[in-house]
């Protein structure tokens, strides 16, 4: 090993050090200026970094600046706008509900049939597992194909990541049932429908509501994933993402992202109250 190389690197380091020295930057962006004073030594060497430290330094400007956020906010809700923020939110909550009941209404149909019939089960298991298997984000050009760019194909891809999470929960819950509640049910005169009403079907419900949550954003993130593919057509807050990723405008990104955030906020909340109202015969929902 040559002995004069560890000083000849540092020697180099010294040099690069020497020539990236800028004025101290303001404790308040001290994480993004870095990156750029960062970038900007690479840049010495090529102009393509100093386009790379310039959109930082944009992402910088217009991210993080909560009163630029706010004026774009009210200017997306005014009516200076084509499509306002407001009318882009609906078309997303709409979607959204839409595919959520279509696929907890059918998931929990479906999960309480498969789960008190063995055979079906049986027969289904493997076509629901292939299924339940292809990425979801895989079938958006086919269901766009099918159904086109409008609501319709919103609520179906909503749909297919609702559905199979309901049916699962509500499955394992039909098959959980405390089987000497049946036999007393039946002991006591109870025909198969009553058992259903008033045995099966309530304890299910505990393994369906455990799914909603979650499924209730998911179906929000299967919405905006189908507006980014049916872009002005398909309408919605997704269009809003997809249309600011083209012009570079981080500012009306975030202004749809945090609508977003706080429309699953509301849903979730909603969810909760339901839960509560439905099951309030459990004992963890007694006050």
């Amino acid at each position: 090993m040559d002995p004069s190389r560890p000083d000849r690197i540092l020697h180099e380091w010294d040099e690069v050090a020497a020539g990236a020295r800028r004025p101290a930057t303001p404790p308040k962006r001290v994480g993004v200026r870095s990156l750029t004073s960062g970038t900007s030594l690479a840049g010495r060497t090529d102009g393509t970094f100093e386009f790379a430290r310039d959109v930082v330094r944009r992402a910088d400007e217009l991210g993080f600046d909560t009163t630029l956020i706010a004026e774009r906010f009210l200017h997306l809700a005014s009516g200076n706008v084509r499509l306002s923020i407001w009318q882009m939110a609906l078309s997303t909550v709409q979607s959204t509900v839409w595919g959520f009941l279509v696929g907890i209404s059918t998931g929990f149909v479906a999960g309480l049939v498969l789960g008190r019939n063995d055979r079906l089960a049986r027969v289904f298991e493997p076509y629901i597992i292939a299924f339940n298997s292809l990425p979801r984000i895989a079938l958006v050009p086919l269901i766009t194909m099918i159904f086109g760019f409008g609501l319709l194909a919103k609520i179906v891809l909503a749909w297919t990541i609702v559905f199979f999470i309901v049916f699962f929960n509500t499955f394992q819950g039909a098959r959980s049932v405390d089987a000497d509640l049946i036999s007393t049910a039946r002991f006591l005169g109870a025909g198969e429908g009553q058992i259903m009403r008033t045995v099966i079907v309530p304890s299910t419900l505990a393994w369906t509501f455990a799914s909603l949550t979650p499924s209730i954003s998911f179906a929000l993130i299967g919405v905006v994933v189908g507006e980014f593919i049916g872009g002005e057509s398909g309408g919605g807050l997704g269009y809003l993402i997809i249309q600011s990723l083209g012009t570079l405008n981080a500012a009306d990104m975030m202004v749809a992202l945090l609508v977003l955030g706080v429309i699953g906020i509301v849903m979730a909340l909603g969810i909760k109250q339901v839960e509560t109202r439905l099951l309030r015969w459990r004992p963890e929902y007694q006050k």
